[in-house]
């Protein structure tokens, strides 16, 4: 049986390991696990950036308005995602002797994007669960300010070296500790896009079919309506209902459970990474509250045999 609280309940209380259904094995009869899950995800209390921080990050930025740093960066995001598909990186790096910097040989291209748009370092992400593991992420002050708790306070610079072949940039590394690095680069990308469709889907791909598109701005209104606005009770409903559809076919009940008890855990550990790094991002927010509530539904049809 499945018990969802009323109130948002300590972290802790999300983290569900997976041998809470592992071990009902030995039982004659198979029952669900009690897991008491929140109704909803908490959220952290918001602060912006201080100045000193914008400041150690761009001197020139210190007195500058952080909403006016986050349009102007946003603006920037088609650039900045076409030079990090200029760059050769590697998938990750070891966990000891963790070096100073990398070479990063950047692809020649017709069209080279503006210097400021290639990353300023890679960051190193660790597991703050044992044992560690490590990624790499190439990031622009945009992530830096946002986890600005987490990350290093002085400011690398990155360097490029030329040669008659190609040019080499040369990124600082931060060592940055997560508690999901799987999750990461779905929020990695988010901050690059702000693409609240795709970010779904990665967390849903087996309802990509039913999952509406991004509502197109007109001349008579300029202004983009929100994604997450397109999303009634009804077509929550019948998300929640086709996913414990895809998971269950072909499957028993006790597996249909353990793979939506992945979703939960994965949603949880973005929800962990966003929390831990104080992003605030209200449309992120809505795709974290709604993907909590369509997992939430599909766990409770699943419970209960199906029925809903």
């Amino acid at each position: 049986m499945f018990q969802v609280a009323s109130r948002p309940v300590a972290p802790h209380l999300v983290n569900i390991p997976t041998t809470l259904i592992l071990n009902m094995a030995q039982q004659p009869v198979y029952e669900p696990p009690r897991l008491n899950l929140p109704r909803r995800l908490a959220r952290p209390t918001f602060s912006e950036p201080s100045r000193e921080t914008i400041a150690r990050i761009d001197p020139e930025l210190e007195n500058v308005p952080p909403e006016y740093i986050r349009k102007s960066l946003a603006g920037q995001a088609n650039q900045m995602l076409t030079a990090l598909s200029l760059l050769t990186l590697p998938e990750s790096l070891p966990c000891v002797n963790l070096p100073p910097s990398i070479d990063a040989p950047v692809r020649p291209s017709m069209i080279m994007p503006d210097s400021s748009a290639f990353p300023t370092h890679m960051l190193a992400i660790l597991s703050s669960r044992f044992p560690p593991t490590l990624h790499n992420r190439p990031a622009v002050p945009l992530l830096r300010a946002r986890s600005r708790n987490a990350l290093h306070t002085s400011t690398p610079t990155p360097r490029v070296h030329s040669s008659s072949r190609r040019a080499t940039l040369s990124l600082p590394i931060v060592p940055l500790t997560v508690p999901s690095p799987e999750t990461f680069p779905l929020l990695h990308a988010y901050l690059h896009t702000k693409r609240a469709d795709t970010l779904l889907l990665s967390l849903f791909p087996a309802l990509g079919s039913m999952l509406p598109a991004l509502p197109a701005s007109s001349s008579s209104s300029p202004r983009q309506r929100s994604y997450l606005s397109q999303f009634s009770s009804e077509r929550l409903l019948g998300l929640a209902h086709a996913l414990v559809d895809a998971v269950a076919g072909g499957r028993g009940r006790r597996d249909a459970l353990a793979v939506l008890m992945a979703h939960v855990k994965f949603i949880n550990g973005l929800w962990q990474n966003v929390c831990a790094l104080g992003v605030f991002d209200p449309e992120l927010w809505g795709v974290l509250d709604l993907a909590w509530e369509i997992v939430l539904v599909a766990l409770t049809r699943a419970a209960e045999g199906g029925q809903a």
